[in-house]
């Protein structure tokens, strides 16, 4: 007689060896976090490519696989943790009250700053980043720069802005928070440093607002 399997229909199918595709996936997310918690204390010089694979629990061999070098695994690190942080960013905004001036600009200022006092953040994306990454790789893609192009369009689609060069003034505001981010990052009171970066962090935006502001959709100058 046939014992009854202990597991739900449809899951024993899953004992047994973990296939080669799992065991890469699993250790190339080992190497992500060990790198994410090394890079950020004591930091990216000071961190080994033995103290990386001794905290993953994996080989050099395997690290060098996975990213070549650890420079390939800071850059690894680096995108992960900024498109984390644009994620929790748009997610802030999404719960956020009020209109959409109030959410995108105002909330959207406040939280992108408060998210720069993060010790991962400050010490990866602002502190050794610049020095470890070259610029090209920094600006590949670069979703910030496209989320703050977003942002304008989505206040010029609602009559907010008038018509700018969306492509200039993405590259503008995108410089603009990130040397905000490094202020923040870098300041002995991050408190008082974010609160004083923010408000002109609004500032900027508030500069390209029509006085209506929210009225009949503005022509677009992409």
């Amino acid at each position: 007689m046939r014992q009854a399997s202990p597991l739900p229909p449809g899951q024993e199918q899953q004992i047994g060896p973990v296939s080669k595709a799992e065991q890469t996936r699993r250790t190339r997310r080992r190497l992500l976090q060990a790198g994410r918690e090394l890079f950020t204390d004591p930091g990216y010089a000071q961190t080994s490519t033995t103290a990386i694979a001794q905290r993953a629990g994996v080989t050099r061999g395997a690290l060098a696989y996975q990213f070549q070098t650890k420079a390939g695994l800071f850059a690894a690190v680096f995108e992960e943790v900024r498109t984390a942080c644009l994620q929790h960013l748009s997610q802030v905004i999404r719960s956020a009250e009020g209109d959409l001036w109030q959410r995108l600009v105002v909330t959207g200022c406040r939280a992108f700053v408060g998210s720069a006092a993060d010790p991962s953040i400050h010490r990866i994306v602002y502190l050794d980043g610049p020095t470890v990454l070259p610029w090209a790789v920094r600006h590949r893609r670069a979703p910030g720069m496209a989320r703050v192009r977003e942002v304008l369009t989505l206040l010029q689609d609602a009559g907010f802005i008038g018509p700018v060069s969306l492509d200039a003034m993405g590259h503008l505001f995108w410089a603009a928070f990130f040397e905000a981010g490094v202020y923040v990052s870098e300041a002995e009171d991050r408190a008082a440093a974010k609160e004083e970066v923010a408000t002109e962090l609004i500032q900027l935006f508030t500069g390209l607002r029509l006085q209506a502001g929210g009225g009949a959709p503005a022509a677009r100058r992409d």
